[in-house]
């Protein structure tokens, strides 16, 4: 939760300013787009090489900016596509071993760096920017993979902010999945010792309110946490669950990994974990075909 307790300690710096007279607004609004996100350069774990079978590219936005993207294949050619969305700290070759553990999955796996990591356009990320290249690359995963009953979205962390941002928004994925994902930046900052502040709350100017937007998400849902998450309490991992309310019981879950930290479900979960999303992949897409069959059979 450092990040949340350094944010919470600028709030009340920031508001003990402008009560004599400081403003501070733009100076908070960079702050905490940089305490969010600590993005990477590609200098940043450029020792870990991108796997050799990645098609590594550029997606172009509108405005002459770009995503970088890998895309790596499975085995069979049936198989599912995931688009993975990394989480703070942590670029495309920071990411690489879970991007390759879903890829050993049985899944193609596209993969972004947000504007301002890796060698995307380096800019100051903010919520909004993040939010556009994950449309970006929603617009790659269709391309890549045709069939809506084959497309994933999957979120690390603030990844998982963003694939519930971009669910809620939509159509035509089959499932979601987010780690160790927040109800909103927030809920973290009221898990500090200055939560209980009244003003804390007003002066967040990066929401990622994924508790409220949630409830418009109608897909499939795995929610993946660690019990010992010392980042992003589990607690959250059931609000988020609880709060997707428009996804049918038997098609939401819930798994917990008892003694994993915020970056060990993977690890810890071990064939838990894999069965976990294999199991949930399965059932998502079989849901999928069917709605989409039948969509087609009211058609004619």
């Amino acid at each position: 939760m450092w990040f949340a307790v350094k944010l919470a300690a600028r709030l009340v710096i920031i508001t003990t300013l402008a009560a004599v007279g400081a403003t501070g607004c733009a100076s908070l609004d960079g702050w905490q787009r940089k305490a969010i996100f600590q993005h990477t350069s590609s200098e940043r774990f450029a020792h870990i090489a991108a796997p050799d079978a990645a098609e590594t590219y550029d997606l172009p936005l509108a405005n002459g900016d770009k995503v970088h993207a890998w895309y790596l294949r499975a085995g069979a050619d049936d198989a599912p596509t995931m688009l993975f969305l990394h989480g703070a700290r942590r670029n495309l070759n920071g990411s690489a071993s879970r991007i390759t553990h879903l890829q050993s999955l049985g899944f193609n796996v596209l993969a972004i760096d947000y504007r301002g990591f890796g060698r995307s356009t380096p800019i100051l990320p903010s919520e909004a920017s993040a939010t556009e290249d994950t449309r970006r690359a929603f617009e790659e995963l269709k391309r890549r993979e045709p069939d809506p009953a084959k497309r994933f979205v999957y979120g690390y962390s603030l990844g998982g902010a963003l694939a519930i941002a971009l669910a809620a928004r939509e159509d035509g994925i089959a499932g979601v999945v987010i780690e160790s994902t927040f109800t909103s930046i927030p809920d973290l900052v009221r898990e500090t010792k200055w939560g209980w502040l009244p003003f804390v709350r007003l002066l967040v100017t990066q929401d990622f309110d994924s508790l409220g937007r949630i409830a418009r998400v109608n897909e499939p849902l795995l929610v993946l946490h660690g019990t010992a998450d010392g980042v992003v309490p589990h607690a959250m991992a059931d609000r988020l669950y609880a709060a997707a309310v428009g996804v049918p019981a038997e098609y939401k879950r819930v798994v917990k990994i008892e003694g994993a930290n915020h970056r060990g479900v993977i690890g810890i979960g071990g064939e838990r974990y894999d069965r976990a999303v294999r199991a949930f992949a399965a059932q998502a897409s079989r849901a999928a075909a069917a709605s989409l069959s039948a969509s087609t059979a009211v058609v004619h």
